[in-house]
């Protein structure tokens, strides 16, 4: 395992390598880091290179100061890294990223997959956009630990919870939350998308893609999950029962099996395609 620091302009990237072989970049989202996927690692790096990241702003990575673009901060992971034909696994915000990076470098991909993703320049709810500000300002009002735990107790935010009865996961996830490091250290303004959002490109996008979706999510998570599935040619939606927000945490085991089985089926297909080109 190789865990080390990227400098990048204006910050360092953390990051850590697991396994070998064709390439698989974990991205986050919101209030967590690297650490959220600890369920995948054994798995998914068995027979592939795993690379995990703490975003700008997240973990052990470091906090901006300005403007930044997650896209070109995972750029130069890639090229640090000498990656090449990656599958993007992405939560949430992380899923945004993974998007924005495919409509940049769509040559660099060889798979997309979107767990309970956010698409950037497709509009929050009010209520939604609401209550992230109000996390803002509860930082600044009552400090990070009384925040995150208002944060915690929130009925509008318990689909990102898993319910008590998994404890483990549950568990794993408010390790995650509590960490002051992952809530609330910057400015939401501060990461810049690309242009034209990512959500008027979405046809741009030839890359095949696994959509994971909940049925325990958010509605406007589970409508943003059926629009990508309508826009993008190439593209699976599964979705996971019983689940929140994070099924990954919540069913690992299942979601890793889901997750290889694409894996499989897309290099099967490249497989396919490289033989015909010989023909």
């Amino acid at each position: 395992m190789i865990r080390n620091y990227l400098t990048v302009e204006d910050g360092r990237i953390f990051y850590t390598v697991v396994g070998n072989g064709e390439p698989i970049v974990l991205l986050h989202g919101n209030f967590n880091d690297h650490r959220i996927w600890s369920e995948q690692i054994d798995a998914l790096s068995r027979d592939h290179k795993l690379v995990l990241c703490d975003l700008r702003g997240y973990g052990l990575s470091s906090t901006p100061k300005a403007s930044f673009s997650n896209v070109d901060d995972l750029k130069a992971l890639v090229d640090a890294l000498k990656l090449h034909s990656l599958t993007l696994i992405g939560s949430s915000s992380g899923g945004g990223v993974a998007i924005d990076f495919a409509l940049t470098y769509p040559h660099l991909i060889r798979a997309l997959i979107l767990v309970s993703p956010s698409v950037n320049g497709n509009r929050y709810p009010l209520s939604m956009t609401w209550q992230g500000i109000r996390n803002y300002i509860n930082v600044r009002t009552k400090g990070h630990q009384a925040a995150i735990e208002s944060f915690i107790a929130n009925r509008f935010w318990q689909y990102f919870f898993p319910p008590l009865r998994k404890e483990e996961a549950r568990s794993n996830v408010l390790r995650n939350v509590r960490n002051e490091s992952n809530f609330c250290r910057f400015s939401p303004t501060l990461p810049v998308a690309i242009r034209p959002y990512a959500i008027r490109r979405l046809g741009e996008i030839r890359i095949p893609t696994l959509i994971v979706t909940s049925d325990r999510e958010h509605p406007f998570n589970i409508r943003t999950a059926e629009t990508l599935h309508a826009s993008l040619r190439l593209s699976t939606k599964t979705i996971m029962r019983d689940c929140g927000h994070l099924p990954f945490v919540e069913e690992p085991h299942e979601f890793n099996r889901r997750v290889l089985d694409f894996i499989s089926t897309t290099d099967s297909g490249n497989r396919e395609d490289s033989s015909v080109q010989r023909q």
